[in-house]
């Protein structure tokens, strides 16, 4: 039978997980200063004041997804400094809400590339490319593969991934409905009521909202099965042989 070196598995899970949280950290760290970069250089070079970009969602998400980011590097490095890991499940469900919009932004971003939306998503500029291009594949990664599990949802917990979704939603429709902003601003075609009936931007809702929630419910599952690659063979490691 094989026998096991407790203290040899442990030496080197412990190790695995200090590499596991400096990785994350770095990741997060890099995530949080794109999006700091993203907004100096917007309103810095292209000189837009950044009340005006925040009509957009994907700024709204990089403003989001740069704190929450920002928020875990510095729970990540207190998680390897007291080789503990932090559960709490706002926490999860705050870095859910992240990599979830970040997905969201980047289907918009495609979808919105076909000719069939009428609209042109900017993947050109440095912006463009920073905001829809880089960070969201980013985030979703980190979240996946670093994130602390905790445990199956419940039915109606992927909801609360679109926290940061609900919030720009309610704050867009409530301004553009009601004509606070024009519609010649809106950054989106849902947004435009006056040239699309209300079926066309409740479809839209709808539709985001249902993809949003099987997105959360896969970014779920994927950190579940993916979290724990970091620490797989730590077992087979221990093994001192066998009699």
């Amino acid at each position: 039978m094989s026998v096991f070196d407790i203290d040899s598995i442990t030496a080197e899970f412990d190790r695995r997980y200090r590499i596991k949280k400096s990785v994350n950290a770095a990741f997060n760290l890099l995530i949080a200063v794109s999006g700091l970069c993203v907004f100096l250089y917007t309103t810095i070079v292209d000189r837009h004041r950044m009340a005006e970009r925040l009509r957009y969602m994907t700024f709204c998400s990089t403003l989001f997804t740069s704190v929450v980011s920002l928020f875990t590097f510095i729970v990540c490095i207190m998680e390897a400094a007291k080789r503990t890991e932090v559960t709490n499940r706002a926490v999860y469900f705050l870095r859910l809400s992240s990599a979830l919009t970040e997905s969201i932004v980047l289907a918009v971003v495609l979808f919105g590339l076909t000719p069939f939306v009428p609209d042109d998503p900017d993947v050109r500029t440095f912006v463009g490319i920073m905001t829809h291009l880089v960070i969201p594949p980013m985030t979703v990664l980190s979240f996946i593969y670093n994130e602390a599990p905790v445990g199956r949802l419940k039915p109606l917990e992927p909801f609360f991934g679109t926290w940061c979704i609900t919030t720009y939603a309610v704050v867009m429709l409530v301004l553009f409905g009601s004509g606070t902003i024009p519609s010649e601003l809106a950054p989106y075609s849902f947004l435009d009521f006056e040239h699309h009936s209300v079926l066309y931007p409740a479809a839209c809702l709808i539709g985001i909202y249902l993809v949003g929630y099987l997105v959360a419910l896969g970014l779920s599952k994927l950190n579940m099965r993916c979290s724990w690659i970091w620490f797989r063979g730590v077992g087979r490691s221990g093994r001192l042989g066998s009699k």
